[in-house]
């Protein structure tokens, strides 16, 4: 196995937990959208590598002239298009529809000189270095990486000051996918004005396959951290809210309110609110202020608005 194959491999099943995991979040969550919407591609330009399906068998059935090149090549833009827009919304921003134009802008742009390469044929892993001094492949190629390395600049833009932990991956991932991309362009502009290539030409070219997969390989483990800590989150959440139900319930929380189905964010909220006015007005056991200290740190992360239920404001005085 080459360490190309090896390294989408790598990533192939990375994304694949991504795709899973965040598949229940995608009807309520915009940015779970994108992210899964991201990973579905990703995992589509992995397979064009022949991690699956083998390479050969792939391209036959395109008509063994390398169209599958393309195909991941597409997938991969898409890719990388979306997790940008994900890492954007993380933090509650809305996804602007209007931007949908770029993508296909984006695949157009090298798709077209790919037709244009003469004879691609027959199916080979190293397409791209075979007709690397073609000036088409040039174009085709070099606009895709152009297209990527915009792609990453925009996200690493968009993110900037961006405080969980998560965004720490998707920016090594970004700059090193970026770099690759700048690395690529490089080799493919050496290659098209000499079609002799030398060995430090060769070994420009060859640079560029570490920081490309191993950067995706980053990007989708910070992904796959944002979908660990959604779903805890939304665990402890449903733990704390049982919890606030139950010491509501013996301050004598109204049964209607009690039994109000969703278990939200801000269902956490009301209770919590609830519970602190109690104890603006008569003192609460060392359990009750456990429970409420607990839903505060977790609200004050979760919630985009600034939280009102502070411990700050709780009586310090412990009911007997």
């Amino acid at each position: 196995m080459t360490l190309v194959n090896l390294l989408s491999l790598v990533a192939f099943i990375l994304i694949a937990v991504v795709l899973v995991v965040r598949m229940p979040s995608i009807v309520r969550e915009p940015s779970s959208r994108l992210a899964w919407l991201a990973a579905l591609f990703g995992c589509a330009a992995f397979a064009c590598v022949g991690v699956v399906v083998p390479l050969d068998t792939l391209d036959g059935w395109l008509g063994g002239t390398n169209v599958v090149n393309l195909l991941q090549n597409v997938f991969a833009t898409a890719a990388f298009w979306f997790i940008m827009q994900a890492s954007r919304t993380l933090d509650g921003t809305a996804f602007d529809t209007r931007s949908l134009w770029q993508l296909p802008a984006m695949v157009a742009a090298f798709s077209i000189p790919f037709f244009l390469i003469p004879g691609r044929g027959p199916t080979s892993s190293d397409f791209i270095k075979v007709y690397a001094d073609d000036p088409m492949l040039w174009a085709y190629a070099s606009i895709y990486m152009s297209c990527v390395a915009y792609i990453m600049f925009r996200m690493l833009a968009g993110i900037r000051g961006r405080a969980p932990r998560q965004y720490i991956a998707i920016r090594i991932g970004a700059w090193a996918v970026a770099a690759a991309s700048v690395l690529e362009v490089v080799y493919l502009t050496l290659r098209v004005l000499d079609a002799q290539p030398t060995t430090f030409v060769e070994l420009v070219g060859d640079a560029f396959v570490v920081p490309f997969y191993g950067g995706v390989i980053v990007m989708a483990i910070g992904m796959a951290g944002f979908a660990f800590v959604s779903r805890t989150r939304a665990s402890v959440l449903v733990a704390l809210r049982v919890l606030l139900l139950q010491a509501n319930a013996q301050r004598g929380l109204d049964a209607s309110v009690a039994a109000a189905p969703g278990e939200d964010a801000y269902d956490t909220y009301r209770l919590a609110v609830r519970l602190t006015d109690i104890a603006n007005s008569e003192p609460l056991n060392w359990r009750e202020r456990a429970i409420l200290r607990a839903a505060t740190r977790v609200l004050d992360r979760q919630m985009s608005a600034p939280a009102v239920v502070r411990m700050s404001g709780t009586p310090q005085a412990v009911a007997p």
